[in-house]
């Protein structure tokens, strides 16, 4: 039986829905006007160029108070000139660091830059004002405890560290309001002798490095915490900015580069392979190098080349330098241009690996491609090959090496010129399955892996172990890809695997380059090379054993002697004969910087022996004995500089900022950069912004308006709030209309 009681109405509680609904959408409407009251109208949210809101910035940035409210100027923090003095193959190099500091707070500003991979980094020196502060060499972890503690106590200091040989980062503390400190690093360099022509590479761009993952892959540069793989992901792993957020107008991290040649011959043709210059050739057998349009982005190496008037003449050089009691030898030596141009061309095994990760996109991954269809071109009827392609995944055409037929080669084209530039730099086991050698006892062959990548990866170590373990019989030869590869990778990977580096940074060059490297591969190589001296007469040589040697490839050996006379004399095999050549030590120059060049090749000798066996131990103790006694910036000593006098007051705050890079010529942002990244805005200062500025306020004086900027409008979410309370009123309607009032019997 129904019972007698009246249910409470239903259209009390659709009411009660309803009243509530109205009351949400009231309160949203008067937050949003409230809101709205405060943000600028649509012309008003147009940003003058060259300034930033609060509401744009997503990443550190030292932004400058305007007197427009809500309004910033991000302030420029580096700009670098670049002074080269070149001695025959010798190079002196002083790279001058500008960090500017126009805001009214006191700053650090670190700032990572590249390297020569083989250079010697030995002086730091640091101008304030009129004011020279010489660096110190310490033990790394010594002198960051300097540098920390001069900061903490508001002096001036600047500490520069190197994250690879190719990599350091310079730091600078306490840089007060209005102040600019002037950072000026030297370093020692040779240029390389290439098939008759000089060569020096200034790196001013660094290759963003992949960090492989257990679970995969991440770019290092998104900021990720997924770094557990590499102790020191973080500090090789710079910010990139955006080439959308770059300064149209100007350039935010200017170089201007300036040489003095002096190459000890009769000067034949000077270039610059990417760059305009300016040659002032007014004085016989020297050179004066310039840029003619001013200063370059730091986005792509500085590529100066030189040859002598006469092609004939000998291409040997020795210089010595004589430093506490000690002769420092330096030879560089081309064989004879007909090296083995006679002989029989062996059949290869030829294994072509290709990058097609995603920082190989746009320019680079149509080098490479070329590079690939020039390198089957000259595969001939006997050969063998395979191909193998990685970016986060790995794919081999063939399940092992085939001959070189017209049908294999052609099935090779078309799967490589499907490729496309996409995912991670996981290059372990494609180089782990390139060396993989089938037929080990194949004598008739020579086996040969070109390597065509950018080197984006920051586990070198993994791959330089794996090289070391796995070659065989096999010769590595990597072939760098774009604007600003790895080169620390690509040339230890080329000495560890016995055969040579080749860059191709720009897809015109890409025919020439393959074609030297293939006259190369296909002449024999000398192998056995070694270097005489007279009895009692050689203390160290670096490198130790000599490399084998390739066509047009030149013999760079560093030595220290006992005394510099008598005859060197060079050796090797060749073709089975023996190829001999002598040189008189009292031929050689005097030249500066070749005791550093011979501590260097002798600290990157001993740091390679780690692969072959040699305790860590006893590495490090070699490594940090030879790097103090030569002044040199390791992986275990720094230069530290640091102003006596305190500067900051006590109790103001030290701003920190990380400066980002310049994404390197031809690559293509959007295919290498995680998702999360975005865009942010910075403009260069010029002096049409200094009049933006807010002048410093009197101490004494009133506060105006708190900081006299609106903050961005995100205390609210108006259009959530607005949406749940129109939502509301229609289900409310709805129950209202479908549950009248009704009394049950």
């Amino acid at each position: 039986m129904a019972s007698a009681r009246t249910r409470k109405p239903a259209g009390g509680q659709a009411w009660l829905g309803l009243i509530t609904a109205i009351a949400v959408f009231g309160a949203s409407v008067f937050f949003w006007s409230e809101a709205h009251a405060d943000t600028p109208s649509a012309e008003e949210q147009i940003t003058p160029a060259g300034l930033v809101r609060l509401s744009e910035i997503n990443e550190g940035a030292l932004l400058l108070k305007t007197v427009e409210g809500g309004l910033y100027v991000p302030a420029p923090l580096v700009a670098t000139d670049i002074e080269l003095d070149i001695a025959g193959p010798i190079v002196r190099a002083t790279i001058t660091q500008r960090f500017e500091n126009p805001s009214d707070a006191w700053v650090e500003g670190t700032y990572v830059f590249p390297m020569p991979e083989d250079s010697g980094v030995d002086r730091l020196r640091m101008q304030i004002g009129d004011r020279f502060i010489e660096g110190e060499i310490h033990e790394r972890q010594q002198a960051r405890r300097i540098y920390e503690a001069a900061r903490a106590n508001g002096q001036r200091a600047s500490l520069v560290e190197q994250e690879r040989p190719n990599m350091f980062t310079t730091s600078v503390a306490n840089i007060g309001p209005g102040e600019t400190i002037i950072v000026q690093i030297e370093y020692q360099d040779v240029a390389r002798l290439n098939d008759g022509t000089f060569e020096l590479r200034v790196p001013l761009a660094i290759t963003p490095r992949y960090i492989p993952q257990p679970e995969g892959f991440v770019f290092a540069s998104d900021g990720s915490d997924r770094m557990e793989t590499l102790a020191d992901a973080q500090r090789i792993t710079p910010p990139l900015m955006h080439p959308s957020a770059e300064p149209g107008d100007q350039l935010r991290l200017p170089v201007t580069i300036h040489a003095d040649l002096q190459p000890g011959f009769a000067l034949g043709a000077v270039a610059s392979r990417y760059h305009a210059t300016l040659v002032d050739r007014s004085e016989p057998g020297h050179a004066m190098i310039s840029l003619p349009d001013g200063p370059i982005p730091a986005n792509r190496d500085f590529v100066l080349t030189w040859r002598p008037a006469n092609e004939t003449a000998p291409s040997a050089a020795l210089f010595t330098e004589q430093l506490d009691g000690q002769t420092y030898l330096l030879a560089q030596i081309l064989p004879p241009a007909t090296l083995g141009a006679d002989t029989p061309r062996r059949p290869r095994e030829t294994i072509f690996v290709i990058d097609n990760s995603g920082s190989m996109a746009g320019a680079s991954m149509r080098q490479a491609r070329q590079a690939l269809a020039a390198a089957l071109d000259r595969l001939e009827s006997g050969d063998r090959f395979n191909l193998i392609r990685f970016d986060n995944t790995m794919e081999r055409v063939f399940p092992t090496a085939v001959d070189a037929t017209p049908a294999n080669i052609a099935r090779a084209r078309s799967f490589a010129s499907r490729l496309e530039a996409e995912g991670g730099t996981v290059m372990l086991p494609a180089l782990r399955a390139a060396l993989t050698d089938d037929t080990p006892s194949d004598t008739a062959r020579v086996r040969q892996v070109v390597f065509l990548t950018d080197g984006a990866i920051g586990n070198e170590a993994e791959l330089f172990a794996a090289i070391d373990q796995g070659l065989g019989r096999s010769r590595l030869f990597p072939v760098g890809i774009g604007s600003a590869p790895n080169t620390y990778f690509m040339s230890r990977a080329a000495r560890l695997g016995r055969g040579t580096f080749t860059h191709i940074g720009d897809v015109n060059e890409v025919a020439g380059a393959m074609e030297r490297l293939f006259t190369a591969l296909e002449r024999p190589v000398m192998t056995d090379l070694d270097a005489l001296f007279p009895a009692g007469a050689l203390s160290e040589i670096w490198p130790a054993p000599l490399p084998d040697l390739y066509y047009g490839e030149p013999v760079l050996l560093t030595a220290r002697l006992a005394g510099p006379d008598g005859m060197m004399r060079l050796e090797g095999q060749l073709a089975g004969s023996t190829w001999q050549q002598d040189i008189a030590l009292a031929e050689a120059g005097p030249a500066q910087g070749v005791a550093t060049l011979w501590a260097r090749n002798r600290i990157r000798a001993l740091e390679e022996t780690r692969f072959q066996g040699a305790t860590p131990a006893a590495i490090d103790a070699s490594v940090l004995e030879t790097a103090l006694n030569f002044h040199l910036v390791t992986r275990l000593t720094s230069l530290v500089a640091v102003d006596a006098t305190p500067a900051r007051p006590v109790g103001d705050p030290l701003v920190q900022r990380d400066i980002p890079l310049m994404v390197p010529d031809g690559w293509d942002f959007q295919a290498v950069m995680d998702e999360r990244i975005h865009p942010v805005q910075h403009a260069a200062l010029d002096p049409g912004m200094i009049a933006r500025l807010r002048p410093g306020q009197d101490p004494g004086a009133a506060p105006v308006d708190a900081d006299g900027v609106p903050l961005p409008a995100t205390a609210t979410p108006r259009e959530l709030m607005m949406g749940l309370g129109g939502l509301m009123m229609l289900i409310a309607l709805i129950w209202l209309i479908t549950n009248r009032e009704r009394r049950l019997w």
